[in-house]
């Protein structure tokens, strides 16, 4: 049995003040007063959080300190409609970013690729540590990404093919969820494309709906409308100019990355104020890394900002633990209480803080980081 003497614990709702933590077997199996009980080891910590959750990151799919062939997997630029694709398949488990991440208190990424693509291909759910790929696999297929933003244009103009435009970002992922519905109905040939696309359309998997600007997001909403997907909006950095929309259709938003560099008009709306003013019309919304465009190791200092601006320091930790477990429909994760498995960071002060360091990582128990 293990123990940990906590100043501060974030348990998924609240913070708490003065706990003890007993694990073991890798299950919390207790969270309050001090006990007589044995215990092999005892750790002291200034504030525990559960292991941070990372939506929609191309982690391990777009290397660090390799060159723009070898290490790149993160889009498959040669035909915009790819659903058949999985993230599994191009995941460098060995990348250097997964031990930078674990030491960033972000335990798990939900992994997805294409977003060059109109339809982007199947993304997997992953621990960011392990012995190999399947070792770190905790569900995969889950979820595939939808691009409605210049990506797909960008790519696709310079091969002088569909889509060029806008329309034709919106009428290639049409296309594919109406060939998918008929598919549904006779299956008179095995397909793997429409195959792929079966959960999404019998709103079985989430449609991960990449969006920068408010018109694009529009664009997604009335998508999701007509072929009740069951929907989250990525990016979204113009999103707070659709809160009503985006609210009464009960759509949550992964938002951000918040610290990237304002290139184009597409990310000149971005800005922390966004998902603060989502979250206090009560919409749902995590906060992403976007890895590799902002390092996921640093996910927990975009909370910060998000604290910066108002809001409460609760609010800002659900944001990458509660808030994208929940949004993945595993609520097991991201929380620290009794009977759940012991997934948690240790860090030397308030997480938010950029001083702040990680000082210990479990992942079910296992000690995985310690500084």
């Amino acid at each position: 049995m293990y123990k940990i003497i906590a100043e501060k614990l974030f348990d998924g709702k609240k913070i708490l003040e003065d706990r003890v933590i007993l694990f073991e077997r890798g299950k919390i199996i207790h969270i309050g007063e001090d006990t007589k009980d044995k215990v092999s080891k005892t750790h002291m910590a200034k504030f525990v959080t559960p292991g941070f959750i990372d939506l929609a990151s191309g982690i391990g799919l777009r290397e660090e300190s390799l060159g723009r062939i070898e290490g790149v997997d993160l889009n498959e630029e040669t035909n915009p409609q790819t659903p058949e694709l999985v993230a599994l398949d191009g995941i460098n488990p060995y990348d250097e970013s997964f031990k930078k991440s674990i030491r960033g208190g972000v335990t798990m990424s939900l992994v997805l690729a294409g977003i060059s693509n109109t339809i982007g291909g199947r993304g997997s759910l992953i621990w960011n540590v392990g012995d190999n790929i399947l070792d770190m696999t905790i569900k995969s297929p889950f979820g595939m990404r939808f691009s409605l933003n210049n990506e797909p244009k960008f790519v696709y103009m310079k091969q002088k093919k569909m889509p060029m435009t806008r329309m034709g970002n919106a009428y290639l992922i049409r296309e594919a969820l109406s060939r998918a519905k008929e598919y549904k109905k006779s299956k008179k040939k095995f397909s793997l494309f429409e195959e792929s696309l079966l959960p999404i359309v019998s709103g079985k998997d989430r449609a991960f709906l990449s969006s920068f600007r408010a018109d694009d997001i529009m664009t997604g909403l009335r998508i999701s409308d007509e072929f009740e997907l069951n929907s989250v909006i990525t990016n979204g950095f113009e999103a707070d100019l659709l809160i009503d929309e985006i609210k009464k259709r009960k759509i949550p938003v992964a938002f951000g990355p918040i610290i990237l560099s304002r290139e184009s008009r597409e990310l000149s709306h971005l800005s922390p104020e966004v998902p603060v003013a989502l979250i206090e019309n009560g919409i749902e919304t995590a906060i992403i890394s976007g890895h590799p465009l902002f390092p996921a190791e640093f996910l927990r200092i975009q909370a910060g900002l998000l604290i910066r601006e108002g809001l409460k320091r609760e609010k800002a930790l659900a944001t990458i633990t509660s808030v994208p477990a929940k949004i993945l429909g595993m609520e097991s994760f991201g929380s620290i209480k009794e009977g759940k498995d012991c997934t948690l960071t240790i860090f030397d002060g308030d997480p938010w803080e950029t001083k702040t360091q990680a000082k210990k990582v479990f992942i079910n128990g296992k000690e995985v980081y310690f500084s």
